[in-house]
């Protein structure tokens, strides 16, 4: 039972759950780099409106577009067409479900308590976990409105749509390894945390390697508070999402032609090794990044 279990359980009739939503109205368009700063104080006023016109709580500051680099209009749209409301904070994870441990679970849904107008969304990653992580959720006083499950798509299409994504919760246990790096690609922020052992320490480097360190937390009541803090504090996530988009290029984690540079590095190092007659064992190559000339070669080549 449970979440572990999620996997290989195999309802019948399991249907996607669809959240309707009107037709979004016209709203500003949003700025790079990775932006959206322009126009966000207007949605945020006009939500503030409707909500308190409806004697609700007012919903977070990050408002759809925020840190999306595409206009409110067009981030409301690839919400509808996904079946994602058009004002909520989005929580995401599209690792596959097995990777999902109770423990992490209810952190999630801690988040999703203390960020009132937000929901999780995941992929159908199997479609026959879908039951079982409603009934969880449930279980700890989440509604399954709260939890989408959305189709796993092709490569290009699930890159261009992660974009619209406000935090990557990482599965700390098992990490997202190509998931994750796709999503820090997307310009979608992440939080994780570490084990000990190496399936769950991928994220953290992924992070470091990104020049992101603060995406990763000491433990997991840090994970929470972190997830919760970029949910509600508008100043506090665009400067981290901004952050993260320019990084993209311009530190070691997509410089592909460095990371050759480094592989080359290694594989000089072990046939050096052999060639000497060494035994063989493990060792450190040294990072290439801290050295000018051939920094002035990788730079030159991109």
């Amino acid at each position: 039972s449970g979440l572990v279990a999620a996997t290989r359980a195999v309802p019948r009739g399991v249907a996607a759950l669809a959240t309707a939503a009107a037709t979004p109205e016209a709203g500003p368009v949003g700025l790079g780099p990775h932006g959206g700063a322009l126009g966000t104080s207007a949605i945020i006023g006009a939500n503030a409106a409707r909500t308190a016109a409806l004697g609700q709580a007012a919903p977070p500051l990050l408002a759809p577009g925020a840190g999306t680099g595409l206009g409110a209009q067009d981030a409301m749209g690839r919400r509808l067409e996904l079946g994602l409301p058009r004002d909520a904070f989005l929580f995401c994870c599209f690792n596959q479900l097995y990777k999902l441990d109770p423990a992490t679970f209810d952190r999630w849904c801690n988040i999703l308590r203390r960020v009132p107008h937000s929901v999780l969304w995941l992929l159908k990653f199997p479609p026959q976990a879908m039951p079982n992580i409603h009934a969880e959720a449930e279980a700890r006083g989440i509604p399954r409105s709260r939890v989408i499950f959305t189709d796993v798509a092709d490569k290009a299409l699930y890159i261009s749509r992660s974009c619209i994504g406000g935090l990557f919760l990482d599965t700390p246990v098992c990490n997202g390894h190509t998931t994750g790096t796709d999503c820090l690609w997307s310009g979608m922020p992440m939080i994780t945390t570490m084990h000990d052992h190496m399936s769950s320490r991928v994220a953290s480097s992924l992070c470091h390697a990104i020049g992101c360190p603060e995406m990763v937390a000491a433990d997991y009541q840090d994970y929470e508070d972190k997830a919760v803090l970029w949910a509600t504090d508008l100043e506090a996530y665009m400067a981290l999402r901004r952050k993260l988009w320019h990084n993209r290029l311009t530190t070691p984690l997509f410089n592909t032609r460095l990371w050759t540079r480094e592989w080359e590095e290694v594989l000089a190092g072990c046939w050096d090794r052999y060639a000497r007659g060494l035994p063989v064992e493990s060792f450190d190559s040294a990072a290439v990044h801290h050295d000018p000339e051939v920094m002035a070669e990788v730079e030159a080549a991109n």
